[in-house]
């Protein structure tokens, strides 16, 4: 059962008494990037805010849902990948990585793809009211969407040609779901976007506090080498493939 999250800001201000006030922060649930159970971008996040002097609990949505709500701007604050609606406003990136498209290697034997053009007629795995169609339709790519947790499964059977996501998350999702079967496995040498990750407010007097402490906790994260620490215990030797931002 999602946790309803407040975060509660007590910053002084210039000319200004101390202020104290409850904030939401909503969060897509996109494992194992973003996962209620402890993912990486949601880790950060909440140590940067504490680094910061604030301190975090988060809501949890699911990731059609949290799209849907960004579509309608109806988000204050919300932790969220750069590939998705809401980019419009104040935030502070954390990390970034590679959007490929993952496949099955025998289906696609000395696959030799260089853009999304390449694969027109194939169909392309998303999520809920997935960001990518547009370009992905554009390029003449079938896209089929659904639930996140079900991607690769449908990849695996066959009920998928690829799957969208980004190159860290889904070699993690491999390993946890087919261990010892990775290497049946592959992702495009190019890749449709660069995915960052941050956290994101709208512009508001009242929300410019928390962007502020976070970048504040982040650069001290940065600064001491908790944050690779972070990266390394998470991803183990696929760390490098994450770009550090901001």
């Amino acid at each position: 059962m999602s946790t309803r999250l407040f975060l509660t800001a007590c910053l002084s201000c210039a000319g200004m008494a101390a202020v104290c006030s409850p904030v939401s922060i909503a969060v897509g649930e996109q494992p194992p990037l973003f996962s209620e159970e402890g993912g990486i971008v949601d880790i950060v996040a909440v140590e940067a805010l504490e680094r910061g002097g604030l301190a975090a609990r988060l809501e949890w949505l699911p990731i059609g849902r949290m799209l849907a709500l960004l579509q309608a701007d109806a988000l204050d604050l919300f932790i969220t990948p750069s590939n998705t609606p809401g980019q419009q406003h104040p935030h502070v990136s954390f990390l970034e990585a590679r959007g490929v498209l993952f496949y099955v290697g025998r289906r696609f034997a000395g696959l030799k793809a260089s853009r999304l053009e390449d694969l027109a007629g194939m169909r392309v795995g998303t999520v809920l009211n997935s960001p990518l169609r547009n370009s992905f339709e554009k390029a003449g790519i079938i896209v089929d969407e659904g639930p996140y947790e079900t991607l690769f499964q449908k990849l695996e059977a066959g009920r998928i040609d690829f799957a969208a996501t980004a190159d860290v998350a889904g070699l993690l999702i491999i390993h946890k779901l087919f261990p010892g079967r990775e290497s049946e496995f592959s992702f495009t040498g190019f890749s449709y976007s660069s995915i960052s990750a941050g956290l994101y407010a709208k512009d508001r007097p009242d929300l410019a506090p928390v962007i502020a402490a976070a970048r504040s906790g982040f650069a001290a994260m940065k600064a001491d080498g908790s944050l690779m620490k972070l990266l390394r215990d998470f991803f183990g030797p696929e760390w490098k493939r994450v770009k550090i931002l901001d």
